[in-house]
C-alpha cells in the first residue's frame, strides 16, 4: 500500500523498490475513454462521488484521488494510456485489469485491448498482459487485439477452469489465492497455462508458492516480497 489505488504515483513508487511489474484496473467513462478505476463509483477511491460510467474524461481527470487513509492526494484518476505510458518509460510490465461496469463488457474489452495494443509499439517491450473475470470482455479483448495476451481471471477454480482458459485464448489463470494448490499449478502448465495468484501479502506463503512453481503473484505489499 504505497500509493492511492490505481495512480501514477503508484506506479513510480512500485518501480522505486524494484517491482518489474504492476496490475492495475482499467474502465470505460462516459466517452469511451478508459480509466483507472476499481468501482463503479467513485466515492471509496476519489474524494468524488457518483458513476464512472456516466462521467467523461474531461471530468474525471479533474478528480483527486484518496490517500490510502481517506485523505486528499496530490493525484488525479489516471487514463489508461497514462499509466501505459509510465510502464513504458519505467520499464514495467503492465498487467491490465478489465473492468466493465454492468453492461459495457464487450465495449470495454474492446476498448482496453485497441488503446494497450496502441500505445504498446515499444520494439523489445513485453507486452501487457489482459487479464479478466469477465468471459465477453476477454473475448472482446481478443478481437480488438489478438496478438496481447490474455488472463482468466477466477474467484473460485471450477473442474473445467483449465478448458474455460484455453477455449479463451488465454496463457494464463489468476485466480483468488485460496484456490491455489499444487495439483493446479502441474494440471495448468501441463496445458500450457501460466499460473498467477491474487491478493498475496503473507511473504512466507507467497514465497512457498513462487518456490512450489507459481509463475506470479499479484499483492498490496510488494516491499515485503522485495526483502
Amino acid at each position: 500500500m504505497l500509493a492511492p489505488e490505481n495512480s501514477i504515483e503508484g506506479l513510480v513508487r512500485a518501480h522505486g523498490i524494484g517491482c518489474r511489474g504492476a496490475e492495475f484496473d482499467a474502465m470505460l467513462a462516459a466517452c469511451g475513454t478508459p480509466v483507472l478505476m476499481h468501482d463503479e463509483t467513485l466515492e471509496r477511491t476519489t474524494v468524488a462521488c457518483g458513476r464512472v460510467a456516466q462521467m467523461c474524461w474531461t471530468e474525471l481527470a479533474n478528480i483527486a484521488l484518496k490517500t490510502r487513509d481517506g485523505g486528499v492526494s496530490e493525484g488525479c484518476v489516471p487514463s489508461l494510456v497514462m499509466a501505459l505510458e509510465t510502464c513504458l518509460t519505467l520499464g514495467m510490465a503492465a498487467n491490465i485489469e478489465i473492468k466493465p461496469s454492468a453492461g459495457a463488457e464487450h465495449a470495454t474489452g474492446l476498448a482496453v485491448a485497441e488503446v494497450a495494443a496502441h500505445c504498446w509499439t515499444h520494439p523489445g517491450a513485453l507486452p501487457p498482459l489482459l487479464s479478466s473475470f469477465s468471459i465477453p470482455a476477454l473475448e472482446a479483448a481478443a478481437q480488438g487485439a489478438p496478438a496481447l495476451p490474455r488472463a482468466l481471471l477466477l474467484e473460485r477454480v471450477g473442474a473445467d477452469s483449465i478448458t474455460l482458459a484455453q477455449a479463451l485464448g488465454c496463457v494464463a489463470m489468476v485466480v483468488e489465492r485460496s484456490q491455489l494448490s499444487a495439483s493446479l499449478i502441474t494440471r495448468a502448465h501441463d496445458a500450457g497455462l501460466g499460473v498467477a495468484i491474487y491478493t498475496e501479502n503473507d511473504e512466507v506463503r507467497g514465497e512457498h508458492w513462487l518456490a512450489s512453481g507459481l509463475d506470479g503473484l499479484i499483492t498490496d505489499q510488494p516491499a515485503q516480497f522485495q526483502r
